[in-house]
Parts: structure tokens; C-alpha cells; sequence
């Protein structure tokens, strides 16, 4: 705990961030602005997910925890804005003690999602190789299971390792995401080259006689590739500070220097933005969510119209007592 009261003194002090106030002004906005975006944004697709009855259970119940993690990430940016206004005003009490809530609140929730989108790989794997047996094999309680374990696992954990020992914090969240990041990429190539050995053979059989088979395989594919590509943009959005953190933590430790601070600020929030991200990635890849989406916006649109024509008329009313009252 005393290593971690050290950083907060240092990142929440005068010397720190002079300099930064316009950096600051301009990523705060930006925080709260993308916080709004990701609250709005995953809580609509819950709701979408929640209505939606085609998917199929298992991957609804993964998805719909892979939401919930961005959805509390939108929540962290919203404190994170408040972190950053917190040293504009010079209160730096309170900010330290954000520093100190937000710093493990988003190793776990890091984690968490991490965690979500390895197993939806694992778990499109599975239904490639198991076929018929998936559904027996891949229950919906084990899902929740894995999905409960998720957050229980990495919040007690990382909240535990990160209060007591910062070395054994970094250690365990290196081999975390290098374990997770290579149990992905083995399922994706795995994937990849079992389609394309499952192509080959069907390009030798009669179309007539493959012809539901490919239909099946077609829907696969664009759910490899909706997973897929929420894989390569937590990647996108992650990886640069991933990368930055271990220099800026070397460089804080020998001598308290502003230089990388406005760099790692941005990576932050680009990692931030990966909440914004996903429920656009979920309406474009994912037709059913998409249309689910488009019925509420249309049902909100509507819901709209009749206040407006409701608030005009108490408009007219009360316009047209002031001119009576102005006529006696």
C-alpha cells in the first residue's frame, strides 16, 4: 500500500503536472464526453440483448458480460474526468484518493473484458470441433459460471494484489493478458485453418448435397468474424499502453518527470474509447442486435413526438390566457 500512496503523491502533485493544464482541459472533456457516449451506448445494447430471443444463449449471456464490463468502464470515465478536474482545481486530496480507486477499478475491469474475449474464442472454437455436441458440452450454466468467475476471480485478485504488492500486480497482469492474447490467437488460427480444410473438401462434393451445410458454415464465419473484430480493436485500443506503462512507471521511479505524461494520458484514453467502440461494433457486425437497436431508436423517436406536440399545446393555452387576460 505504501508503494501505491507513493505514485498517488507523485501523480497528484504541483511539480507532476505543471504545464498540463491545457492537455488536461482538453482530456477531461474528452473523458466525460466518451464516458456519456459508452453509458448511453452499452446501455442501449443491453436492452437490445435483453429483447432479442434469436441469439444463441451462451454467447448472449458472454456478450452480455463483455457489455457490462464497458458499460462500468464508461462509469471509471466519468471519474476519471473528475480526476483530472480534480487537479486543475488543485484539490489534491481528492485526487489521490481517486488515484487510488481508479487504478485497480480499471485493472480489473481491463481484465474482465480480456478474460470475456478469450472465452468467446475459446467458446467459437468449441462449437467448431464439438459440432453436434456443442450444445451439450456448452451449457448455459457453465457459461454463467465462467462469466461470474470472470469478475469474482480478477476483482478479488487484482484488488487484493494491488493494495499489498505493485510488483506482484504487474507481474500477474503481464501473465494474464500474455496468456490470454496467445489462448486467442491459438483459437483464431485454429479456426482459420480447420475452415479452410472444411472448404477444400466441400469444394470436391456435389453442391446439392452441401448445400445446408455451407449455409451453417456461412453463419459461423460472421460470428468468428463479429468476435474476431472486437479482438483486433480491444488489441488497437490496449496495446499502446500496454506497451508505455513499464517506461513511465521505470521513468516516475528514478525521477518525477512530466515528459511521457501527455503520451500515456492518450493511451489511456484511446483504451478508454474501446468501450465507446464496441456497441458500434456490435450493431454493425451483429444483424440481430442491429435491428433490435433500430426498433428502440424508432420506439424513443416516437415516444419523442407526442411530448413535442403536447408541450406546444400548453404553449397555445397558456399564450392564449396571457392575451385574454391582456384583452380585459
Amino acid at each position: 500500500m505504501q508503494t501505491q500512496v507513493f505514485l498517488a503523491n507523485i501523480y497528484c502533485s504541483e511539480e507532476f503536472n505543471q504545464g498540463l493544464d491545457n492537455q488536461i482541459i482538453w482530456l477531461s472533456m474528452i473523458n466525460i464526453l466518451l464516458g456519456i457516449t459508452a453509458i448511453v451506448g452499452n446501455t442501449v445494447i443491453l436492452i437490445a440483448l435483453h429483447k432479442e430471443t434469436s441469439l444463441h444463449q451462451p454467447s448472449k449471456v458472454l456478450l452480455r458480460n463483455l457489455v457490462a464490463s464497458d458499460l462500468c468502464v464508461g462509469f471509471v470515465q466519468l471519474a476519471f474526468g473528475a480526476y483530472w478536474i480534480s487537479i486543475l482545481q488543485r484539490r489534491w486530496q481528492i485526487c489521490r484518493l481517486l488515484f487510488l480507486v481508479l487504478r485497480p477499478s480499471g485493472t480489473i475491469l481491463i481484465a474482465v473484458s480480456l478474460w470475456t474475449i478469450t472465452t468467446i474464442s475459446v467458446d467459437r472454437l468449441l462449437a467448431l470441433l464439438l459440432k453436434f455436441r456443442y450444445r451439450q458440452v456448452v451449457t448455459l450454466r457453465k457459461v454463467y459460471a465462467v462469466a461470474i468467475a470472470s469478475w469474482v476471480c480478477n476483482g478479488i485478485g487484482f484488488a487484493s494484489l494491488w493494495y499489498f504488492s505493485l510488483n506482484a500486480t504487474k507481474f500477474l497482469f503481464v501473465s494474464a493478458i500474455a496468456v490470454l492474447l496467445f489462448t486467442s490467437a491459438y483459437c483464431y488460427t485454429r479456426i482459420f485453418f480447420r475452415l479452410r480444410h472444411q472448404h477444400n473438401q466441400v469444394l470436391n462434393l456435389r453442391e446439392v448435397e452441401n448445400q445446408q451445410p455451407r449455409a451453417d458454415v456461412r453463419g459461423y464465419r460472421k460470428t468468428v468474424s463479429s468476435a474476431l473484430w472486437l479482438q483486433l480493436a480491444m488489441l488497437f485500443c490496449y496495446l499502446p499502453n500496454l506497451l508505455m506503462t513499464p517506461f513511465v512507471f521505470r521513468k516516475t521511479e528514478n525521477n518525477i518527470s512530466s515528459m511521457l505524461v501527455t503520451p500515456f494520458i492518450t493511451t489511456i484514453t484511446l483504451m478508454f474509447f474501446n468501450s465507446t467502440l464496441n456497441p458500434i461494433l456490435y450493431c454493425w457486425r451483429i444483424k440481430e442486435v442491429r435491428r433490435v437497436v433500430k426498433d428502440i431508436l424508432r420506439c424513443s423517436r416516437e415516444w419523442k413526438i407526442p411530448s413535442l406536440l403536447f408541450r406546444e399545446y400548453f404553449q397555445k393555452r397558456r399564450l392564449s390566457g396571457c392575451r385574454s387576460k391582456l384583452s380585459l
